[in-house]
């Protein structure tokens, strides 16, 4: 019992702020600030706070970071799940992994991204059959003209269906999931669409990324976000889903703790800098995180496997952009305001979009200036 006592006053100092209102950093070289300097404000992020702790919101944690400071860091108690089978309600804290759900797709963006600054990518504009030598059978018509561009703003054209719950067994991902050959599963879907004109949210465009990374890099998709991404960010504590036959799931995959979605996020916000280095190249991450396609929801467009909007905030339109998975994991940021906003919830295959008002209306509703 006596060693279990400084554990649980770690646990506890994680999850709490000090006398002078800041949050306790992790490492030394994380600064940290107050909600006046930040200038959002407290009692509104406070009230939030309070009403997620009596039940109100299935959020598990809410961290603020603004001007590379962190302003506030939080967990919380609630239902959960561990794709794709519910655990119940759980507490969470700072060194809990979390399904990141659909934030692993901009993370194998990122892997996209650097393969193609070693050069193990040639182009975005390479067709995708060039890396699929095995499936040109698949090439016909339009689909012989898909690139790797078309895979990374889900517009290849190709015919699917994942709009629906992943619960139903008709959802072209799970039926991915559960294919002899993933791989084999999305290139012979039929085309819709001439490859460029239409955006369909897809799994399957993801999995193909993935395994482009993986074939031209010779590592998996996570030895080689682990060793160029995760280990230069200091992100030790992670876990990447595989089948049983070893194959990764890129689209959903990742379990990572919030606080290192938070250094992914404050990646991007650097344009790819870390500690002098550059990890991901800028013109990657202007490219990924530019509003290149409208997506099929309402003043919603994407990137290179990110979100993007246009919200108000403090009285002025901001363009924000998202890596955003199912259930409410979010890395939003706001480049123009230095803002980011991490938030895990377990509201998966929830309809409402819960935790995306939670953060429009409480959290940016927050900031005032």
């Amino acid at each position: 019992m006596r060693n279990a006592i400084p554990l649980l006053l770690a646990l506890f100092l994680c999850a709490c702020h000090n006398n002078d209102d800041k949050p306790v950093p992790e490492t030394p070289d994380q600064e940290t600030g107050t909600f006046d300097e930040a200038n959002i404000d407290k009692q509104q992020i406070i009230t939030l706070e309070n009403q997620i702790r009596n039940g109100k919101y299935n959020i598990h944690s809410l961290i603020i970071l603004r001007k590379n400071k962190l302003i506030y860091e939080q967990y919380f108690a609630g239902e959960d799940a561990v794709f794709p089978t519910p655990v119940g309600k759980i507490p969470h804290t700072r060194d809990s992994l979390h399904d990141c759900r659909s934030v692993t797709k901009s993370i194998v963006s990122a892997c996209v991204g650097i393969a193609l600054a070693q050069g193990k990518i040639k182009s975005i504009d390479d067709k995708i059959f060039d890396y699929f030598p095995a499936y040109r059978q698949y090439a016909t018509g339009d689909k012989a003209n898909i690139t790797i561009r078309h895979l990374l703003t889900m517009t290849p054209g190709l015919k699917w269906n994942e709009r629906i719950s992943y619960d139903d067994p008709t959802n072209s991902e799970r039926q991915m999931l559960e294919a002899q050959d993933p791989t084999g599963f999305v290139l012979q879907c039929k085309s819709a669409a001439k490859p460029g004109t239409l955006f369909n949210y897809s799994g399957g465009n993801t999995h193909l990324l993935g395994q482009i990374v993986e074939k031209t890099t010779g590592m998996s998709i996570r030895d080689f976000a682990d060793r160029y991404l995760f280990l230069p960010l200091g992100i030790t504590q992670f876990l990447w889903s595989a089948r049983a036959d070893g194959i990764y799931w890129m689209p959903s995959g990742l379990r990572m703790r919030p606080i290192d979605m938070a250094h992914i996020g404050r990646l991007y916000m650097q344009q790819g800098q870390w500690q002098g280095k550059q990890l991901i190249p800028a013109a990657w991450i202007a490219q990924s995180t530019q509003w290149t396609v409208d997506s099929d929801e309402k003043n919603v467009g994407y990137g290179f496997q990110f979100w993007c909007t246009q919200q108000q905030v403090a009285g002025q339109q901001a363009a924000m952009v998202q890596a955003e998975g199912n259930g409410g994991q979010i890395i939003a940021m706001i480049p123009s305001l230095d803002l980011e906003i991490v938030m895990t919830a377990g509201y998966y295959n929830d309809t409402t979009d819960q935790a995306n008002q939670v953060l429009v209306r409480d959290v940016l509703g927050a900031v005032k200036k």
